[in-house]
């Protein structure tokens, strides 16, 4: 295999991974907070993958941060890729419909790609690239408006709550673009999910929470799963495309995610997909085909 098809072969497996794997997370999410307390259960999950990380880590040698530097942007990325972002969705699921907190989540690509064109390493949003980010917002209206059933007077505070974690996530990603570090992609995510866990779990403890753990079966499932697969697998591929791809085409996980989630819910969980939603469905994967497919053909 050249070297030019293999990296479009990791490019594939990453976007798969990204797509697949955190479209499946909304359902996991909302079947384990309904055992386990949120935020305890958002840093369980991460310490576990970040210890599984930093074993891997170990094992292959990678760089880990040694410079008071690196630990300072480390202890950033955790505040921003994960407390900030990670823990307010997964606390926000409790009170709000799954559906109406992807809808929220669709957010994330158009903050992405509108703070992609700042720093150093910033990226022009081509009229064909914001066409299909905004296309894409259409489409996810379409698969998730029906259920959501969206009332700003009761709900308004945790959609904010949603949509400062979504502006969290897009700074941390944009400034881990801009940044160089040495640090290993394994060691990166490791220690990632190990501060951003501990921030986790203090903010639990802090909250109250640490009463209302109870060892349930399911929910330490969802939270292994969510552990193994949803952070230490979809994380390392999320950080590998921050550094291979067009920030505004990572973006698009943000609209197919929704998709994944709601075929998802229809397939384990018996909900309707209406017509509606199945049009949403197509008009995302046509955003995301106008976003992704080159300027020109070889």
């Amino acid at each position: 295999m050249t070297g030019a098809s293999s990296y479009k072969a990791q490019l594939r497996a990453n976007f798969a991974i990204i797509y697949l794997v955190w479209g499946s997370t909304f359902l996991v999410i909302r079947i384990g907070v309904q055992d386990l307390p949120p935020l305890l259960f958002a840093g369980g999950r991460a310490l576990i993958a970040g210890l599984v990380l930093l074993l891997l880590a170990l094992r292959q040698r990678d760089e880990l941060p040694r410079t008071r530097r690196d630990w300072l942007l480390m202890g950033f990325f955790a505040l921003t890729l994960l407390v900030l972002s990670s823990g307010p969705a997964t606390y926000a699921l409790q009170y709000l419909p799954s559906n109406e907190v992807a809808l929220l989540n669709a957010s994330l690509a158009l903050w992405i790609a509108g703070l992609g064109t700042l720093g150093p390493k910033g990226q022009k949003v081509t009229f064909r690239s914001m066409a299909g980010l905004l296309l894409g917002f259409a489409g996810v209206a379409l698969l998730v408006w029906p259920e959501s059933e969206v009332h700003l007077d009761s709900h308004l505070g945790w959609q904010l709550l949603v949509l400062a974690g979504c502006l969290s996530w897009a700074i941390g990603t944009i400034v881990y673009r801009n940044q160089t570090l040495a640090v290993g992609p394994v060691g990166f995510n490791a220690i990632l999910m190990l501060l951003g866990g501990v921030g986790l779990v203090v903010a639990g403890a802090a909250s109250g929470e640490v009463p209302r753990w109870h060892w349930e079966m399911r929910g330490m499932l969802a939270m292994l799963y969510l552990a193994l697969i949803g952070s230490a697998l979809a994380y390392t591929a999320y950080t590998w495309l921050l550094k291979n791809a067009r920030t505004d085409r990572v973006a698009t996980f943000a609209y197919v995610n929704p998709a994944i989630a709601t075929l998802l819910g229809w397939l384990v969980l018996g909900e309707t997909l209406t017509a509606q939603q199945t049009l949403g469905m197509f008009v995302i994967l046509g955003a995301v085909a106008l976003v992704t497919m080159p300027t020109r053909i070889a």
